[in-house]
C-alpha cells in the first residue's frame, strides 16, 4: 500500500435508533484529526470483533488506506441493546446506521456497505430503505434469496443440516448467555446443556433424533423459537416470504457478488447479480461486478478434505489481483472516491472454473453455448440417447439413509461442504450410479444443471436425490453437484426443478409413474479427456436434508417409518436424464 496512514482504533462507538435502542460499534479510522473520509459498515451478529477478516477485509489496512470502517453489532447481539429477531430489524436499523455513520466527524458523507452471508442480507435490507448516504454495496455469499431453493427448504425437503447447524453455532449461544445474564446458576445449567447438545452435534448424532421436535427440551430459546419450528413447516411460509424480501428488488446501487460453487447460497449470488444487471439497463456506473470461486460458505481457500483446486484458487489470491481485501479496496476507491481505473485491471465477472483450475475473466456471466442431454441407461449408462427402455429398482430405508459426503452445505462436525469422494456411497444397494464412456476430449459444463426422473414409488410420500459427480481415470468418483425432490412437492418444482410457490402438495399413487424435476444447481466444472461422467439416483442425504419418512407425515413429529421400493425408469417412453450447460 502506498503511504498507509496510521490507524485509530474507538471501541463501544454508539448508534441511538429511533426506538432508543443502542447499537455499538469498533470503529477503525485514519488517525488524522478534521480529516473525513468514505465509509465502510458492515452489520454482524456474530460480534463484531469476532467477524474480521483479514484475508476477506481487513479493517486495519482499509482503513490505512483512506476510509472510516466501521463493524456494528446488530441489535441484540454481543454488545448492541434490544432483542435479536432474524431478519425483522435490519431495514430500520441498516438505514438508520447509515445514516447516523455518514453524520461522523470523520465522514465525508458517502457510505459503502460489505459483508458477507447475514451481513449481506443487512446490505440488502439497509438498501431496499434507500439512506441518501448509501453509495455502494460490496455482499458475500449472500443470504437473502431463494429461501424456498436451497436457503431454507430444497425441492421441498427441509435443509435440516445448514439450518440446525446455523442456529447451534452461530447464533444460541450469545443468546443463551444474555436471556440468563444475571442468573449465574441458571446460565451454567443451560451452559450444560448446551454442551450436551454440542457433543450431539459434533459427532452428527442430534440429526438422528427422531422425531425431531423431541430435541426441545435439549434446545435453548433461539434454537426453540427461531430454527426447530421452521422443521415442521413446510417451504413457502411467512419466514420464506420475509427472508426473499430481503433482495425482491434490485436497488439502483453499484454492487460487487462474491460467491463459491460449494455455497449453501450460491443461487442467490448468481440471482441477485443478474437482477441488478437487468436492472443496471444500460447504465454503466450501475453495472454488477461477479466473483465466483470453489469455495463453500465458510471454506474460501479452495482447499478440501479431499480435493484442492490449487493455491490459485484461494480467496488469498484471486486471478493474480490480490485477496478479497484488495479487491475490495479497489472496488470502493472506484465507487466511493471515483477513481474508476482501480478497477480498470479486473474483469467485470471473475468464475474459477474447476477440473482446469484457473480463473477466467468475463465483461459478463457467459451463457452456455449449447445443452446436452445425458440419459440413464437401464444398464448403468449414461448416454447421449434414450435407448431401449427399462428400469431399476432399490429399497430407501429411513432408517438407514445415505450419508451426506460433501456438497453445497454448512454443518457443524464432521461433515465439511464440498467436492467429496462417493465411492463408499456408490457401493450402497439403495444408490444406483449411470456412468458414461471416458470422454474423448474435455467438456466445459457450465451453468445450471436439471434432472427429469420418471419414477414410481410404493410410498405416498418420498424424496429422490439426483448428484452429478466426476470419475477420475483411477476410479475415484468426486460429487459436482447435487438436489433433492420430495414427491409430495413435484408439481411445485416441475419444469427446472426450482420451486414454485402458490401450489400446493400433494400425495404420491403408490406404483404411478410420475416425471420428477430436480434442480442441481449452477457450476463451472471441466471434466478431462478420459474421465467420465457420472450421475447418482437415490432417496436420500442425511442430515442435509430431513428424512422423508415415506408414510406423508414429517420427520419433525413423527416417529414412524415404512421403506419405499423405488422405481427408475428409463428410454423412449420414460426418458430420465439430465441436462447440462455446455461452455
Amino acid at each position: 500500500m502506498d503511504n498507509p496512514l496510521p490507524v485509530l482504533i474507538e471501541t463501544d462507538v454508539e448508534a441511538t435508533m429511533a426506538d432508543g435502542a443502542i447499537l455499538r460499534s469498533t470503529v477503525y479510522r485514519p488517525a488524522i484529526d478534521g480529516a473525513k473520509y468514505p465509509v465502510l459498515l458492515s452489520r454482524t451478529p456474530y460480534g463484531r470483533d469476532l467477524g474480521a477478516n483479514s484475508a476477506y477485509l481487513n479493517p486495519a489496512t482499509i482503513a490505512a488506506g483512506g476510509y472510516v470502517v466501521i463493524l456494528q453489532d446488530c441489535r441484540g447481539r454481543f454488545g448492541s441493546d434490544g432483542q435479536f429477531v432474524p431478519s425483522v430489524h435490519e431495514e430500520q436499523d441498516g438505514a438508520q446506521s447509515v445514516a447516523w455513520a455518514a453524520q461522523l466527524a470523520c465522514s465525508d458523507g458517502r457510505v459503502g456497505m460489505f459483508g458477507r452471508s447475514y451481513f449481506s442480507e443487512t446490505q440488502w435490507r439497509a438498501a431496499q430503505a434507500g439512506p441518501r448516504a448509501l453509495t455502494s454495496l460490496a455482499l458475500g455469499v449472500s443470504a437473502g434469496s431463494n429461501a424456498n431453493n436451497g436457503a431454507l427448504y430444497r425441492g421441498g425437503a427441509f435443509e435440516l443440516g445448514s439450518r440446525f447447524g446455523w442456529g447451534h453455532a452461530s447464533a444460541s449461544m450469545n443468546s443463551m448467555v444474555r436471556e440468563h445474564a444475571g442468573n449465574r446458576h441458571g446460565l451454567q445449567r443451560e451452559l450444560a446443556t448446551w454442551r450436551e447438545l454440542d457433543a450431539a452435534f459434533t459427532d452428527g448424532s442430534v440429526f438422528d433424533t427422531l422425531p425431531l421436535d423431541s430435541l426441545a427440551p435439549r434446545m435453548n430459546s433461539f434454537m426453540n423459537t427461531h430454527i426447530l419450528p421452521s422443521a415442521g413447516q413446510g417451504p413457502d411460509n411467512e419466514f420464506c416470504r420475509l427472508w426473499d424480501s430481503a433482495a425482491a428488488q434490485p436497488v439502483e446501487l453499484p454492487t460487487l457478488h462474491i460467491g463459491g460453487w460449494f455455497d449453501i447460497f450460491a443461487p442467490n449470488t448468481l440471482d441477485q447479480y443478474y437482477r441488478q444487471l437487468a436492472a443496471s439497463n444500460g447504465r454503466p456506473w450501475l453495472r454488477p461486478r461477479l466473483i465466483l470461486g470453489p469455495w463453500s460458505h465458510t471454506n474460501l481457500s479452495g482447499t478440501f478434505p479431499e480435493t484442492s483446486f490449487g493455491l490459485g484458487a484461494s480467496a488469498n489470491a484471486v486471478a493474480g489481483h490480490g485477496d478479497l481485501s484488495a479487491i475490495h479496496r479497489a472496488w470502493f476507491d472506484a465507487t466511493l472516491k471515483q477513481e474508476p481505473e482501480a478497477l480498470e485491471k479486473i474483469p467485470e465477472v471473475l468464475i474459477f472454473f474447476m477440473g482446469e483450475n484457473r480463473w477466467r475473466g468475463f465483461e459478463q456471466l457467459p451463457q452456455p453455448a449449447k445443452v446436452q442431454e445425458l440419459f440413464l441407461g437401464a444398464d448403468g449408462s449414461l448416454r447421449s440417447s434414450p435407448g431401449r427402455g427399462g428400469s431399476l429398482c432399490f429399497d430407501y430405508d429411513p432408517q438407514d439413509p445415505v450419508p451426506t459426503a460433501g456438497g453445497a452445505t454448512m454443518i457443524p462436525g464432521a461433515i465439511p461442504a464440498g467436492p467429496a469422494r462417493q465411492n463408499h456411497i456408490e457401493e450402497r444397494g439403495d444408490v444406483l450410479v449411470f456412468t458414461s464412456a471416458p470422454l474423448e476430449q474435455e467438456l466445459t459444463v457450465f451453468g445450471e444443471i436439471s434432472a427429469q426422473l420418471f419414477a414410481s414409488s410404493s410410498a405416498v410420500d418420498t424424496d429422490f436425490v439426483v448428484r452429478l459427480c466426476k470419475v477420475a481415470a483411477d476410479g475415484t468418483s468426486t460429487g459436482i453437484a447435487d438436489g433433492i425432490v420430495r414427491g409430495s412437492w413435484r408439481e411445485a418444482c416441475e419444469g427446472d426443478g426450482k420451486f414454485r410457490p402458490d401450489i400446493d402438495p400433494s400425495p404420491l399413487e403408490p406404483g404411478s409413474v410420475y416425471r420428477f424435476s430436480i434442480s442441481l444447481w449452477a457450476t463451472a466444472y471441466t471434466f478431462a479427456a478420459g474421465e467420465r461422467i457420472r450421475v447418482q439416483v437415490t432417496s436420500s442425504c442425511h442430515p442435509r436434508w430431513d428424512r422423508n419418512l415415506n408414510t406423508g407425515r414429517l420427520a419433525y413429529d413423527s416417529a414412524e417409518s415404512v421403506v419405499a421400493h423405488q422405481q427408475i425408469f428409463t428410454g423412449e417412453r420414460f426418458p430420465s436424464r439430465v441436462t447440462l450447460g455446455i461452455l
